[in-house]
């Protein structure tokens, strides 16, 4: 498994400065994370129009959120005792079949194939105080049935 700063090296400094954000801020619960400024330009690190969040500045999507009473079965986070994690995150839609039809999917399958890291969210708390616990950057492994 590469290390943190090994996986963010050789990615696009833009990107590799969003990822960052969800590395400063792993572990803590926030509010809808505001924009980082990478040499002057405003750099989303989540979007609220989707799930997954793919910029159009890059081939790989960038980092997936769950929400409280969404519409997808996203599973719990799985905590080891050394610290790291997993999740089961499921595509943009509920088709297995139709997952390339989704350039968020595409993405997603794209960070897989090249070892980039996405970052993760999940929402814990509802409106009027909104917050997501930021469970860091992830690899994506493996695809399975649609997760």
């Amino acid at each position: 498994m590469p290390t943190i700063t090994e996986a963010l090296a050789w990615l696009p400094p833009r990107h590799a400065a969003a990822l960052n954000w969800f590395v400063q801020h792993s572990g803590t619960d926030q509010a809808w994370p505001q924009e980082v400024n990478f040499r002057g330009e405003p750099t989303l690190v989540a979007t609220r129009a989707k799930g997954i969040y793919k910029p159009r500045w890059s081939t790989y999507s960038l980092s997936v959120r769950q929400t409280l009473g969404g519409p997808y079965h996203d599973e719990e986070p799985i905590h080891r005792l050394d610290g790291t994690w997993s999740y089961k995150y499921l595509q943009e839609g509920i088709d297995p079949a139709a997952r390339d039809d989704a350039y968020t999917n595409v993405g997603l399958m794209a960070c897989m194939r090249r070892g980039v890291p996405v970052g993760v969210m999940r929402q814990v708390s509802g409106k009027p105080n909104v917050r997501y616990h930021v469970l860091g950057i992830a690899l994506v492994v493996r695809w399975d049935a649609g997760f």
